[in-house]
């Protein structure tokens, strides 16, 4: 049976005795209803390594775990991967970046287009923050990632182009006439990936003005989560750590 994983955002050493935060209470204890004797494991994002641990004590608001030893693992791809991600429906926006954090990406650039779905942000951006955030470490739990995705606050599209680039940024257009593939020659790579209905023309100009290379996953219409999921494989492949 997997030993279940949990974010820990506090300082953590082996061996020693912790009293687990309240987010991971309510996960362990409330949500998954762990006992005394079982094993975790627990990460902080702050090292590449997990920390094996047991619960000792659990009351009804606070549990005590000892932790017993660290392991230092390699979960993380080597090469940065920023995914800029047109701000879509919420469920199917929570299952981009579900997929995308087990895919390796370093940090998620949520953009506001003119296809976007931005009644989402009214009045509720910290919520919504809040949430994908969630999304992140829960997926980070799960595919046993150690580091938490950089979540950075929505941008326009044109605010994002005029911010210095970290690396190549690369659009998806089924109209590109090169297939996305181990072309660029870069330390790293910027993902732009529209919404639903796609970019208008004039955005999709805007990018390739500023500089943006355009390629194409085929001759299909993709839906956003799709083409996310498929053009990470796709880079972590030629790239990353798939090869």
């Amino acid at each position: 049976m997997r030993i279940p994983r949990f974010y820990c955002p506090v300082a953590l050493q082996a061996p020693s005795t912790l009293e687990l935060p309240d987010s991971t209470y309510h996960h362990a204890i409330q949500v998954l209803r762990l006992k005394v004797g079982e094993p975790l494991i627990l990460f902080n994002g702050q090292t590449a390594g997990e920390y094996l641990a047991v619960l000792e004590t659990i009351t009804k608001r606070s549990a005590l775990v000892r932790i017993e030893s660290y392991t230092a693992i390699q979960s993380e791809s080597p090469f940065p991967l920023t995914l800029a991600l047109a701000i879509i429906k919420p469920d199917k926006m929570d299952f981009a970046l579900q997929k995308a954090v087990e895919l390796g990406v370093t940090a998620v650039q949520p953009l506001l287009t003119e296809r976007s779905v931005i009644r989402v942000l009214k009045d509720k951006q910290d919520k919504k923050l809040q949430h994908w955030e969630g999304i992140l470490i829960a997926a980070c739990e799960q595919s046993g990632r150690t580091q938490i995705p950089e979540l950075k606050p929505p941008l326009t599209l044109e605010e994002y182009l005029n911010q210095p680039p970290l690396g190549a940024r690369i659009i998806l257009s089924p109209t590109a006439q090169q297939a996305l593939g181990n072309t660029l020659n870069t330390a790293g790579i910027e993902m732009i990936i529209g919404p639903e209905g796609g970019f208008t023309e004039e955005e999709l100009e805007r990018c390739i003005n500023a500089g943006v290379q355009a390629f194409s996953l085929g001759p299909r219409i993709l839906r956003a989560e799709t083409a996310c999921i498929s053009a990470l494989t796709l880079l972590q492949y030629h790239y990353g750590d798939l090869t």
